[in-house]
């Protein structure tokens, strides 16, 4: 893919289009980099493009500049401190404003890293706007999130850590020539102290402006991995059943606002209802609306309204299951029934769950 036809992908998943199929996977590190405003961060994703490019790797960039309130515009100034990078075949750098979002992030960022890594971008750092303590969103998109510090920070250190003190997987001290550093990172320890043994973030300590702490920072990322789920096998959410009116007035959010694959259409007669399924990683959801006025579908949304139905559970042994649940006092719906494809199917009523209907589900053949 050339960098003009990445950068017209860019700007159709900006501006709300899916991910392509064949660029929603990738073997790429997706690194956060949040802070306080003056923290750097710019600066230091510049200095850590420069190290990684020089072991060879490729680089994406998303930098993300407040909207103004008064304007709607943005500066988007990073590139000024990025320019050294722009005629460089293995960095792509793309700004975006906030435009409106809050967290730190534009609406679309997390879905832009997640199209450069499936670019097959070796790293994609992304650098958050450095609102303050509620910047936190940027920890729900990257595999790895860099907090940036500076010395000089006293009481500010103690303001923020209810925010992204909570998010490090690694701090850095940046502008570490400066006075106060040792004071700097004394607070972090004694704050990170707090901490059970083993959990605690490591720190590091940066000059951006030379370079300075940023190799030891790159090698701690390259021994970083991305965050795969790693489910318990007895226990995999199946599918989420949400009750509509109207398919064709539902799917349009799902398959082209959220960007959700669309993997078919049925009707399912004994249950009297019409199915859209969607594919959700490893799991689904499924649209449901009702085939006849006198389908269960049909009377929930009477009663309640659309929305979440139920959620679908699989196991390995449904016998087992219910006979644990029965054993602990479940109100249980029927008996197992089989359903489309063979799979063995039974429900647990909401009473018994905190007000969500469970589907238990046992794959065919188990």
């Amino acid at each position: 893919m050339t960098t003009r036809e990445l950068a017209q992908l860019a700007t159709a998943v900006e501006n709300g289009s899916p991910i392509p199929a064949e660029h929603s996977e990738g073997e790429g590190l997706i690194v956060g980099i949040t802070g306080p405003p003056g923290a750097g961060k710019s600066s230091l994703a510049a200095a850590l493009t420069t190290e990684m490019r020089g072991r060879g790797k490729t680089v994406a960039i998303v930098a993300v500049d407040p909207s103004s309130k008064a304007t709607g515009g943005a500066i988007l100034g990073d590139r000024i401190r990025m320019q050294s990078h722009y005629g460089d075949p293995g960095v792509f750098i793309r700004s975006m404003a906030t435009r409106g979002a809050s967290g730190g992030l534009g609406r679309t960022s997390a879905s832009l890293a997640r199209l450069f890594r499936g670019a097959g971008f070796d790293f994609v750092l992304v650098e958050t706007v450095g609102a303050g303590q509620d910047e936190i969103d940027i920890a729900a998109s990257a595999d790895v999130t860099l907090v940036v510090l500076v010395p000089g920070m006293g009481d500010d250190i103690q303001a923020i850590k209810a925010g992204m003190m909570e998010i490090a997987d690694i701090f850095v001290v940046n502008k570490a020539d400066r006075p106060g550093v040792e004071q700097t990172v004394g607070e972090l320890e004694a704050m990170l102290s707090l901490a059970p043994e083993g959990s605690r973030p490591p720190i590091f300590r940066t000059t951006a402006i030379d370079g300075a702490g940023v190799p030891e920072l790159v090698d701690a990322l390259a021994r970083c991995e991305r965050k795969l789920l790693k489910p318990d096998p007895r226990w995999l959410i199946d599918h989420v059943g949400v009750a509509v009116r109207s398919l064709a007035e539902s799917l349009p959010f799902y398959t082209d606002q959220m960007g959700m694959k669309l993997l078919g259409q049925e009707m399912v007669a004994q249950e009297k209802v019409n199915v859209a399924m969607l594919a959700v990683g490893p799991s689904r959801i499924e649209l449901l609306e009702p085939a006849s006025p006198d389908s269960t579908i049909a009377k929930f949304i009477d009663k309640r309204g659309p929305g979440l139905h139920h959620v679908a559970m699989r196991v390995d042994d449904l016998s087992a299951v219910m006979n644990r649940l029965e054993a602990a006092g479940a109100k249980l719906l029927g008996t197992p029934q089989r359903g489309a494809g063979g799979h063995l199917y039974m429900f647990v009523h909401p009473a018994s769950s905190g007000g969500v209907l469970w589907e238990i589900i046992q794959d065919q053949g188990r």
